[in-house]
């Protein structure tokens, strides 16, 4: 599967190219949902998986970034390059519902205030009730790429 993902087009700016790689595992990752625990479940690099994150991290090098934001980006992208994010507490059977959800509102209210805010902000937004992943995927991914574009650009190394 990781061998069939698509490559950017020719010409494309590193973000761009490193964007479309990442969005291309992810479309991936959500055509074929046994993918991600086929990935996560493997104890060594194949050569396919390290022709694809060779593929990634040449195009922070080809693009004209030091090897050096090329390492920390790939860290930082982490699983993302597979096409997904890791998240606290995924999957698994969903909490019983309370038996008094007002009185369960006002506590977490109380103690999670914070918490409870983005909460019921979301909740306005969405009445689904379901974070947006794919929006939050890229959003996640494109701050990413707005970061290692400011390093590349204040000339960014690591302390050595």
């Amino acid at each position: 599967m990781i061998a069939s993902y698509d490559k950017p087009p020719a010409g494309l700016e590193w973000r761009e190219a490193v964007r479309a790689r990442v969005l291309s595992a992810r479309s991936a990752i959500l055509a074929h949902p046994w993918l991600r625990a086929a990935i996560e479940s493997r104890t060594r690099r194949t050569e396919t998986v390290l022709a694809c994150m060779n593929a990634v991290a040449g195009e922070f090098i080809n693009g004209g970034t030091s090897v050096d934001l090329a390492h920390y980006a790939m860290h930082a992208l982490g699983d993302r390059i597979w096409g997904f994010s890791p998240e606290a507490f995924q999957g698994g059977a969903p909490d019983p519902a309370p038996a008094d959800p007002e009185a369960m509102m006002r506590m977490m209210s109380q103690r999670f205030p914070h918490v409870t805010a983005i909460a019921v902000d979301s909740a306005t937004r969405n009445p689904s009730g379901a974070c947006d992943e794919q929006f939050e995927f890229e959003f996640t991914l494109d701050l990413l790429l707005d970061a290692f574009e400011r390093l590349h650009a204040a000339g960014w190394v690591s302390k050595q």
